[in-house]
């Protein structure tokens, strides 16, 4: 069964999101705390038949931190968190070689793993 991803006006109009490397730093001061994880995940682009592969280092309500492997990535996209099988609409909002952040454009929903999409 497929549902279309409902973009969230209120987090795609949030102003710069900051996600700062350490999720233990008492300065922390993100609305939503971060918890660690090593989930392994996918981004799917648009169009593509295959993703990237990823890695989630640290998980929040709104966003995450991922390590990737691959160049450049389109501001939007869909990340396949197999380990939690739950999927999502992102937009990056920092990058820093492999590392990046991005921020949930829409809820995180449940999927089948044998139906991707």
């Amino acid at each position: 069964m497929h549902h279309a991803l409902q973009i969230n006006p209120e987090a795609e109009s949030a102003q710069s999101a900051q996600f700062p490397h350490s999720s233990t730093s008492p300065e922390d001061k993100r609305r939503f705390p971060r918890d660690p994880a090593k989930d392994l995940s996918e981004i799917v682009l648009a169009g593509r038949k295959f993703g990237y592969a990823c890695m989630i280092h640290d998980l929040s309500k709104k966003g995450a931190r991922l390590e990737v492997s691959c160049g450049e990535l389109p501001e939007r996209f869909i990340l396949t968190n197999y380990t939690k099988q739950i999927k999502t609409l992102c937009k990056q909002v920092w990058r820093e070689n492999r590392m990046i952040g991005v921020m949930f454009l829409t809820e995180p929903r449940s999927f089948d793993i044998n139906d991707r999409f």
